[in-house]
């Protein structure tokens, strides 16, 4: 009886001891990615516009539809070269989106400091803002891979309309009619070329190859993208949103 009592009281000490260096290693390992892995990969971290994107910023950005709107008014208060002003309340006065359409908050975006929207400024959501510069960043980057020149400007057919969707057939309203989505049809290079969805789609390889690496972007920022392979309706375009769905097409 003794042995049995001196075995299953060290059983218990020596499991006691394994738990505990088991929470203890978690622990450290956590502490330690916590304070040395760059916060743009860690996804309980709070998404920062001025580093580059990482294997988290998606799953940010989701959060930040999530938080207060302050939260991300300031986020954009405090990008470098962010050009954008607080949006005036908007809410139609008559029709059928009367209760339905428009925004209390959001942001005017003309663009940033390199690269300007056309035909002028878009009214969007604050967290559509912050993926359309991020993604914008991405945009550049790759127009300097395949072409070896900067992005100049983004041609544009808006953000806000207060509609149902097109094309599907479902009834919903658009995150169009919240300034919840934003429709791109070209992009315009600093030596005046122009790279249109339409009639590049299927055309020069190197645009074509432009464009759709300019679409994986988008996939790995918005919620929803959508581009001539989705459908007829978008054949020159990419449908951008941050809407409740998810799809990249």
């Amino acid at each position: 009886m003794k042995v049995q009592t001196f075995n299953a009281k060290h059983g218990k000490i020596w499991r006691t001891f394994v738990t505990l260096l088991f929470i203890s290693l978690i622990g450290g390992s956590f502490w330690a990615i916590d304070r040395y892995v760059p916060p743009q990969h860690l996804f309980w971290k709070p998404l920062d516009t001025n580093r580059p994107l990482g294997f988290a910023s998606k799953q940010q950005l989701l959060a930040l539809n999530l938080k207060p709107s302050q939260t991300c008014m300031d986020l954009v208060r405090d990008t470098a070269g962010f050009k954008t002003v607080v949006a005036d309340p908007k809410r139609p006065k008559t029709g059928a989106g009367k209760d339905i359409c428009g925004w209390d908050v959001a942001r005017v975006v003309y663009g940033t400091e390199d690269v300007i929207f056309a035909p002028g400024e878009s009214n969007m959501q604050c967290p559509l803002s912050v993926a359309v510069f991020l993604w914008q960043r991405e945009v550049n980057t790759l127009s300097e891979t395949h072409f070896g020149q900067p992005l100049a400007k983004i041609h544009h057919y808006g953000s806000y309309s207060c509609r149902r969707q097109r094309g599907n057939g479902s009834g919903q309203w658009s995150e169009h009619a919240f300034a919840n989505a934003w429709d791109v049809a070209a992009f315009e290079l600093a030596d005046g070329s122009l790279i249109q969805i339409l009639r590049d789609w299927d055309g020069d390889r190197k645009k074509a190859n432009f464009l759709r690496d300019s679409r994986k972007a988008a996939c790995g920022l918005f919620r929803v993208t959508l581009s001539p392979d989705y459908n007829e309706a978008h054949r020159d375009h990419f449908h951008l949103d941050m809407g409740p769905g998810g799809a990249c097409r």
